[in-house]
């Protein structure tokens, strides 16, 4: 007789991995391009780069000239970013305080209806922030009084469509096949709300350049008064510029200076405005900072004398 072989114990099967579904999947998509460092930095560097550009515009010093180290871009990329930042991260914190909280209100039921229910309601949404969004790449003129919104709108829509189709492809029943073209999925949307937050910090930069240019015009009369001392003739001329030729065979600054204000120093080189400075119609000077040049700060409005 043969031994009758004893059956073996049943092995406990694993319960199936489950894909992240719902808000979770637009969130996380979300998550991993706000708190993505790299791309973070870049935003910033990008940021800083784009007011760099049109602050100095503004007083019509190009900006390559003062050698700006990415030290200083950076900086002030996170200070024009700090309040948008802050405001994607509590708006992002809300939706998913409330996701959460809906799911731990709802059934298992009632959670799917919600979910089936905001599907659509995502899809169309997307579809209408990128139709409006879209068209101003080409005319952006009418949009100048949003700086941002635009490319913003078009990420959150991105992110709308991105939730939207990770729901259809579920309940389509796609099960595991789906799961290597969900990778596409999401490395597609990740670059696309990349296009989206550049789009926005840009168009946002731009305007913040433009309005610090008019802050720092309209403090230039309160700037502390500069009087430049230099070895030789600089020829600097300009509206209450004036140069005063030191006597003296002994003297070690032959030529002084008055009526500057120091806009900047910055790559070696010194940005000087005249203290009557005027976007419609003014000079700025670049000059390079040597051993031969000397500072002397005082009040703003303070005469200097008549002789050095």
């Amino acid at each position: 007789m043969t031994a009758r072989r004893s059956a073996s114990p049943a092995q406990p099967v694993p319960d199936p991995v489950v894909p992240p579904t719902g808000p979770a999947r637009a969130l996380r998509i979300m998550a991993s391009v706000v708190a993505n460092t790299t791309l973070l930095t870049a935003l910033l560097y990008f940021f800083g780069l784009v007011a760099t550009q049109v602050f100095f515009a503004h007083f019509r010093v190009h900006y390559t000239l003062l050698s700006q180290t990415p030290d200083e871009i950076l900086a002030r990329g996170a200070d024009g970013l700090f309040l948008p930042l802050a405001g994607i991260a509590i708006g992002v914190l809300a939706v998913t305080f409330l996701a959460r909280y809906l799911r731990t209100r709802l059934s298992a039921r009632q959670w799917s209806a919600f979910l089936r229910a905001c599907t659509p309601v995502a899809a169309v949404l997307g579809l209408a922030l990128l139709a409006v969004t879209l068209p101003i790449t080409v005319d952006p003129e009418p949009f100048r009084a949003y700086p941002g919104l635009p490319g913003l709108g078009f990420a959150v829509g991105i992110v709308l469509l991105a939730f939207a189709w990770r729901r259809w492809s579920l309940t389509a029943g796609r099960g595991r096949k789906g799961a290597a073209f969900g990778v596409a999925e999401s490395v597609a949307a990740f670059l696309l709300v990349s296009i989206g937050l550049f789009w926005a910090v840009g168009d946002y930069s731009s305007a913040v350049g433009t309005r610090r240019g008019f802050e720092v015009e309209a403090r230039v009369p309160g700037m502390p008064g500069v009087v430049l001392y230099s070895e030789q003739s600089l020829t600097l001329s300009g509206e209450g510029v004036r140069q005063v030729a030191c006597a003296g065979p002994d003297t070690a600054y032959k030529y002084r200076y008055d009526g500057l204000k120091l806009l900047l120093q910055s790559g070696g080189q010194y940005v000087f405005l005249p203290a009557t400075w005027h976007s419609s119609a003014g000079t700025a000077f670049v000059v390079p900072r040597t051993d031969s040049l000397r500072l002397e700060f005082g009040p703003p409005g303070s005469t200097p004398p008549p002789a050095c």
